[in-house]
């Protein structure tokens, strides 16, 4: 429930403003503003949106959809999949790898929202379910495509680099969680 929180205090910056500059500004990654120094935004844009991008509400759905995976997703994997804290830094450092691979993306884009922290934990049961019983649960990973691939490609305006960084860390970090267990019991 802390993601959502964070969430929720993401769309609230994005309606606060301070000397008429918009609170989410501070907390947007914007790829120029990390390669002069504000790397704080590649932690901070995980938790933020910009409610309209293009003149529609592109933050909105986004933050709605984000807010809806965390809440599916946390019923889902933190309990069959994750410890708590595993899940909670499985889910952070996707994020990050997912917004560190967005800056390829070059210095004019601006990213936002909590999508390669997502990826990351759909990519890590995935891959840790793999490391432990030695299967692929082929049900997870066609929804992980599905989604993937939907989101990513179809959807516009969206940092298609952000999911695969966040996803590509979400492998790793998952198969090494189910790899140093092994078939220990959750």
């Amino acid at each position: 429930m802390a993601i959502v929180a964070g969430l929720v205090f993401g769309l609230a910056a994005s309606v606060v403003s301070i000397d008429g500059t918009a609170l989410v500004d501070f907390f947007v990654q914007y790829n120029r503003a990390v390669d002069a120094g504000l790397y704080w935004q590649l932690i901070t844009s995980i938790f933020v949106v910009i409610p309209f991008s293009s003149g529609i509400p592109l933050g909105v759905v986004d933050v709605l959809f984000n807010a809806f995976a965390v809440v599916w997703l946390d019923g889902l994997l933190s309990h069959a999949f994750f410890r708590e804290w595993d899940y909670y830094a499985v889910f952070m450092i996707s994020g990050l790898a997912g917004n560190v691979a967005s800056l390829l993306s070059g210095p004019e884009v601006v990213s936002f929202g909590a999508s390669g922290g997502i990826f990351g934990l759909l990519a890590g049961a995935i891959a840790q379910d793999y490391a432990v019983e030695r299967r692929v649960d082929y049900y997870l990973l066609a929804w992980f495509l599905a989604v993937f691939l939907f989101s990513s490609f179809l959807l516009p305006s969206v940092d298609w680099l952000a999911h695969l960084g966040g996803a590509v860390c979400g492998l790793a970090a998952g198969y090494y969680i189910g790899a140093s267990r092994g078939s220990e019991s959750l």
